[in-house]
Protein backbone atom coordinates (compact mmCIF):
# COMPACT_ATOMS: atom_id res chain seq x y z
CA UNK A 1 0.00 0.00 0.00
CA UNK A 2 1.44 3.35 -1.00
CA UNK A 3 1.57 6.27 1.34
CA UNK A 4 -0.22 9.46 0.40
CA UNK A 5 1.21 12.66 1.81
CA UNK A 6 -1.68 14.94 2.64
CA UNK A 7 0.52 17.70 3.99
CA UNK A 8 4.24 18.02 3.48
CA UNK A 9 5.38 21.29 4.97
CA UNK A 10 8.97 22.45 4.83
CA UNK A 11 9.94 24.97 7.45
CA UNK A 12 11.77 28.08 6.28
CA UNK A 13 15.52 27.83 6.22
CA UNK A 14 16.76 28.48 9.72
CA UNK A 15 20.33 28.97 10.85
CA UNK A 16 21.80 25.74 12.20
CA UNK A 17 22.05 27.13 15.74
CA UNK A 18 18.29 27.82 15.71
CA UNK A 19 17.46 24.42 14.20
CA UNK A 20 19.24 22.67 17.06
CA UNK A 21 17.11 24.58 19.56
CA UNK A 22 13.78 24.28 17.69
CA UNK A 23 12.64 21.27 19.71
CA UNK A 24 13.50 23.00 22.99
CA UNK A 25 11.79 26.22 21.90
CA UNK A 26 8.67 24.32 20.81
CA UNK A 27 8.53 22.52 24.14
CA UNK A 28 8.85 25.80 26.02
CA UNK A 29 6.22 27.45 23.80
CA UNK A 30 3.88 24.53 24.43
CA UNK A 31 4.39 24.84 28.17
CA UNK A 32 3.78 28.58 27.99
CA UNK A 33 0.51 28.06 26.11
CA UNK A 34 -0.59 25.42 28.63
CA UNK A 35 0.27 27.68 31.56
CA UNK A 36 -1.42 30.66 29.93
CA UNK A 37 -4.62 28.66 29.47
CA UNK A 38 -4.80 27.58 33.08
CA UNK A 39 -3.85 31.07 34.21
CA UNK A 40 -6.81 32.57 32.32
CA UNK A 41 -9.14 29.98 33.87
CA UNK A 42 -7.90 30.67 37.41
CA UNK A 43 -8.21 34.40 36.72
CA UNK A 44 -11.85 33.87 35.75
CA UNK A 45 -12.42 31.71 38.82
CA UNK A 46 -10.99 34.34 41.16
CA UNK A 47 -12.97 37.08 39.42
CA UNK A 48 -16.17 35.01 39.73
CA UNK A 49 -15.59 34.49 43.45
CA UNK A 50 -14.96 38.17 44.11
CA UNK A 51 -17.71 39.54 41.83
CA UNK A 52 -20.72 40.96 43.67
CA UNK A 53 -24.00 39.10 42.93
CA UNK A 54 -22.50 36.85 40.24
CA UNK A 55 -25.45 35.72 38.07
CA UNK A 56 -24.13 32.20 37.26
CA UNK A 57 -22.88 29.63 39.73
CA UNK A 58 -19.29 28.57 39.07
CA UNK A 59 -19.41 24.78 39.44
CA UNK A 60 -17.70 21.56 38.39
CA UNK A 61 -19.04 21.89 34.85
CA UNK A 62 -16.76 24.89 34.43
CA UNK A 63 -13.73 22.83 35.48
CA UNK A 64 -14.55 19.80 33.32
CA UNK A 65 -13.52 21.13 29.85
CA UNK A 66 -10.06 22.09 31.10
CA UNK A 67 -9.61 18.74 32.81
CA UNK A 68 -10.72 16.89 29.66
CA UNK A 69 -8.33 18.92 27.50
CA UNK A 70 -5.46 18.31 29.91
CA UNK A 71 -6.11 14.55 29.88
CA UNK A 72 -6.39 14.63 26.08
CA UNK A 73 -3.08 16.45 25.85
CA UNK A 74 -1.36 13.90 28.08
CA UNK A 75 -2.82 10.96 26.14
CA UNK A 76 -2.12 12.44 22.70
CA UNK A 77 1.47 13.39 23.40
CA UNK A 78 2.35 10.11 25.08
CA UNK A 79 2.07 8.27 21.75
CA UNK A 80 5.09 7.96 19.49
CA UNK A 81 4.45 8.67 15.81
CA UNK A 82 6.35 5.53 14.78
CA UNK A 83 3.71 3.37 16.50
CA UNK A 84 1.04 4.74 14.17
CA UNK A 85 2.82 3.71 10.97
CA UNK A 86 2.46 -0.05 11.34
CA UNK A 87 -0.06 -1.49 8.86
CA UNK A 88 -1.29 -4.36 11.01
CA UNK A 89 -4.58 -3.80 12.79
CA UNK A 90 -5.58 -6.56 15.17
CA UNK A 91 -6.52 -6.87 18.81
CA UNK A 92 -5.29 -10.39 19.44
CA UNK A 93 -3.23 -9.40 22.50
CA UNK A 94 0.01 -10.76 21.07
CA UNK A 95 1.49 -7.34 20.39
CA UNK A 96 0.81 -7.50 16.66
CA UNK A 97 -1.96 -4.96 16.99
CA UNK A 98 0.12 -2.31 18.68
CA UNK A 99 -0.53 0.17 15.87
CA UNK A 100 -4.27 -0.31 16.18
CA UNK A 101 -4.14 0.21 19.92
CA UNK A 102 -1.99 3.31 19.46
CA UNK A 103 -4.45 4.69 16.88
CA UNK A 104 -7.37 4.04 19.22
CA UNK A 105 -5.55 5.72 22.09
CA UNK A 106 -4.70 8.70 19.86
CA UNK A 107 -8.36 8.92 18.82
CA UNK A 108 -9.45 8.96 22.46
CA UNK A 109 -6.94 11.73 23.24
CA UNK A 110 -8.08 13.85 20.30
CA UNK A 111 -11.72 13.23 21.22
CA UNK A 112 -11.01 14.46 24.76
CA UNK A 113 -9.36 17.60 23.37
CA UNK A 114 -12.23 18.29 20.98
CA UNK A 115 -14.82 17.51 23.65
CA UNK A 116 -13.17 19.92 26.06
CA UNK A 117 -13.19 22.74 23.52
CA UNK A 118 -16.79 22.01 22.50
CA UNK A 119 -17.83 21.80 26.14
CA UNK A 120 -16.29 25.17 26.96
CA UNK A 121 -18.08 26.77 24.00
CA UNK A 122 -21.36 25.16 25.11
CA UNK A 123 -20.88 26.44 28.66
CA UNK A 124 -20.10 29.92 27.33
CA UNK A 125 -23.27 29.87 25.24
CA UNK A 126 -25.62 28.40 27.85
CA UNK A 127 -24.42 30.16 30.98
CA UNK A 128 -23.19 33.50 29.69
CA UNK A 129 -24.41 34.44 26.19
CA UNK A 130 -28.05 33.28 26.33
CA UNK A 131 -28.82 35.05 29.66
CA UNK A 132 -27.17 38.21 28.22
CA UNK A 133 -24.90 38.98 31.15
CA UNK A 134 -22.78 42.12 31.31
CA UNK A 135 -19.27 42.29 29.84
CA UNK A 136 -17.38 41.65 33.09
CA UNK A 137 -19.27 38.40 33.65
CA UNK A 138 -18.99 37.46 29.96
CA UNK A 139 -15.20 37.65 30.32
CA UNK A 140 -15.45 34.87 32.91
CA UNK A 141 -17.19 32.70 30.33
CA UNK A 142 -14.54 33.44 27.75
CA UNK A 143 -11.73 32.43 30.11
CA UNK A 144 -12.94 28.83 29.87
CA UNK A 145 -12.81 28.92 26.07
CA UNK A 146 -9.38 30.60 26.12
CA UNK A 147 -8.17 27.87 28.48
CA UNK A 148 -9.27 24.94 26.33
CA UNK A 149 -8.09 26.48 23.05
CA UNK A 150 -4.70 27.24 24.63
CA UNK A 151 -4.37 23.64 25.84
CA UNK A 152 -5.36 22.39 22.36
CA UNK A 153 -2.75 24.62 20.69
CA UNK A 154 -0.20 23.55 23.29
CA UNK A 155 -0.88 19.92 22.46
CA UNK A 156 -0.52 20.57 18.73
CA UNK A 157 2.79 22.40 19.17
CA UNK A 158 4.15 19.67 21.42
CA UNK A 159 3.04 16.94 18.98
CA UNK A 160 4.76 18.68 16.05
CA UNK A 161 8.08 19.35 17.74
CA UNK A 162 8.41 15.88 19.20
CA UNK A 163 7.29 13.93 16.14
CA UNK A 164 9.28 15.68 13.42
CA UNK A 165 11.16 13.23 11.21
CA UNK A 166 13.77 15.79 10.23
CA UNK A 167 14.83 19.07 11.75
CA UNK A 168 13.08 21.13 9.10
CA UNK A 169 10.12 19.07 7.87
CA UNK A 170 6.72 17.88 9.08
CA UNK A 171 4.83 15.13 7.24
CA UNK A 172 1.26 13.97 7.67
CA UNK A 173 0.90 10.54 6.10
CA UNK A 174 -2.22 8.55 5.30
CA UNK A 175 -1.50 4.82 5.18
Amino acid sequence: MSRVFIWNCHLPHLPSAWRERLRDFGTYASGALFTLGWWFFIDGLVLARTHEDFPAKFGFEDWLPGILCTLGMIITNSIDLSLLRDDTFSYDGSGGGLAGKAKLTLFIGIALLAGGVAGSIAILSIKYIVPQVDAAVLYIGFTNVIQTVSILLSSIVLWFVHNAEHDNQYNFVLN
